[in-house]
C-alpha cells in the first residue's frame, strides 16, 4: 500500500503533533511507515500556534523521538531540514528555544550536533537559546552552549529580570507575562497605567501523566 502524500487534514497534523509531545515513538514510526509518508513531516503544525512536533518532542525532552523525526525529515526531505529544525512557532521559539528553558540538555545536544540548530535566533521577546538557559538556571546546558560556540559568559542578567520555570509551567505562558511585565513596566516608566492582561490561551506542552 502507497503511502499519503497529499496535505494533511488539521486532524491528522494535530494527532502527529499529540503523538510527539507525549513520547509516541512507535505510533510515529507505525504513522509514517504504514500511512503517512515522512516527507510531510515538516508541514506538521498546530493551526493556531504554529507549534511543530520537533517544537513538542523538545520540550518534553523525548530525544528519540526528536532523533527520530530529524532522521525522518533528512532521509526524506533533506532540502528542508534547516529550516525544519529552526522553525518558529507564533511567538519566534524554535524547538531548541523550548529545550534549552526546560534544561533538556541531550536534546540540545542533538539538535545542535548533526543537524546544526541555530542557538543566536531570537523569538518575538528578543531572547535567544543562551538567554533561555542562563534565564532558568539551566547551568549545565548554558556551559554546553557557551563551550560548544567558543563565547564567553555575558554578564549575568540582574535576578529581578528573572524567570522562574516551576514543575508544570507551559513555556509560553512564562515567555508571555515575562514579557506583559516588561511592557508594563516600560509603560509606567513613560507614565501610562494601562494594564496588560496576560493571554489566557496558553500551549500545553507538558504530558498529562
Amino acid at each position: 500500500m502507497s503511502l499519503h502524500t497529499d496535505p494533511l487534514e488539521q486532524e491528522d497534523q494535530d494527532a502527529i503533533v499529540l503523538d510527539a509531545r507525549s513520547g509516541d515513538l512507535e505510533s510515529l514510526k507505525e504513522i509514517f511507515s504504514t500511512l503517512i509518508h515522512p516527507k510531510l513531516i515538516p508541514t506538521c503544525q498546530d493551526a493556531e500556534t504554529h507549534v511543530t512536533p520537533l517544537h513538542m518532542a523538545a520540550a518534553n525532552g523525548h530525544v528519540e523521538v526528536v532523533k527520530y523525526l530529524l532522521e525522518m525529515v533528512k532521509e526524506n526531505a533533506p532540502e528542508q531540514l534547516t529550516s525544519f529544525v529552526n522553525r518558529q512557532n507564533d511567538t519566534g521559539n524554535t524547538a531548541l528555544h523550548w529545550a534549552s528553558l526546560n534544561g533538556n540538555l541531550e536534546v540540545v545536544k542533538v539538535l545542535c550536533g548533526d543537524f546544526e540548530s541555530d542557538p543566536f535566533i531570537k523569538n518575538a521577546f528578543g531572547h535567544d537559546s543562551f538567554f533561555e538557559a542562563e534565564n532558568n538556571g539551566r547551568e549545565e546546558l548554558e556551559d554546553f552552549l557557551l563551550k560548544k560556540y567558543d563565547i564567553a559568559p555575558a554578564d549575568k542578567e540582574s535576578q529581578d529580570s528573572k524567570v522562574g520555570v516551576k514543575e508544570g509551567t507551559e513555556i509560553e505562558q512564562v515567555t508571555r507575562e515575562a514579557e506583559l511585565a516588561a511592557q508594563q513596566k516600560e509603560h509606567e516608566k513613560n507614565g501610562e497605567t494601562e494594564t496588560l492582561a496576560p493571554d489566557v490561551k496558553n500551549l500545553d506542552i507538558r504530558n498529562s501523566n
